[in-house]
């Protein structure tokens, strides 16, 4: 039977002593997370690859194959050639597109935190009145003109703190000039109150349409689906078009 040895001077040290084993740790690499458009483009490129490729070896075969009596026409040939070369532009196109977008919304992100803690002036009737504020910037507009406007400011029940007389005329934005006191004189205490506009026409028939303004202060901002800026107003998501002024 024949015997083995091992040899394990290479692993000495000039001491004598054992070399320790090094492992190499393995590099770690960036991952990237694509989106679900730019996963369709690149299944899209590589589906064209594929295809593009069969074609040729497709037409490689017919060439060979052919008879020289009859050769295929090279017009049809090259009219799928540009269509492969087009089709292969507009996935590349789209690519660019989207790295273009997510540019875009990288560098809207940024300014969007600016509007975080403003005050936006946006259609609607609720607003929150807090301790120590000292304007309301609250207004309405009247589709025609008024024989007479009333202008009540409500609490969250419903019942009118406040009554004053408005403005008549249409085409323009009234302010609402309010202290934050009751009929009474009598200040209000903070929350949630709503404003509401009641004109009044030549006759009991005449029906005036009216568009009141309120405001708010910007808690949060998101995207919607569609990439347009929401901002988080008074627990409401509320597209940015939908925002009159900032404060």
């Amino acid at each position: 039977m024949a015997i083995t040895s091992t040899d394990s001077s290479s692993n000495l040290t000039p001491w004598g002593t054992q070399k320790q084993s090094q492992t190499k740790t393995p590099e770690k690499t960036e991952t990237t997370t694509k989106t679900a458009d730019e996963v369709k483009t690149d299944t899209a490129l590589k589906g064209i690859g594929d295809n593009f490729n069969n074609f040729l070896q497709l037409l490689t075969t017919q060439m060979k194959n052919q008879d020289p009596t009859k050769p295929m026409d090279t017009n049809e040939m090259t009219q799928q050639l540009v269509q492969f070369a087009n089709v292969e532009q507009n996935i590349g196109t789209n690519s660019r597109l989207d790295k273009l977008l997510k540019l875009q919304q990288a560098g809207s992100a940024s300014t969007q935190l600016a509007y975080l803690g403003r005050t936006v002036v946006y259609e609607g009737e609720e607003f929150q009145y807090t301790q120590g504020m000292t304007a309301a910037p609250l207004g309405y507009e009247l589709e025609t003109a008024s024989k007479s406007t009333r202008v009540d400011i409500l609490d969250s029940t419903g019942r009118i703190v406040r009554s004053m007389n408005g403005e008549t005329t249409a085409g323009t934005r009234h302010v609402v000039s309010w202290d934050f006191k009751d009929d009474q004189g009598r200040a209000v205490q903070p929350g949630t109150y709503k404003l509401n506009v009641a004109p009044k026409g030549a006759t009991t028939d005449d029906i005036i349409k009216t568009k009141s303004f309120t405001f708010g202060t910007v808690a949060g901002i998101d995207n919607s689906k569609d990439g347009e800026m929401m901002l988080n107003v008074n627990g409401k998501s509320l597209p940015w078009s939908d925002i009159e002024s900032v404060r």
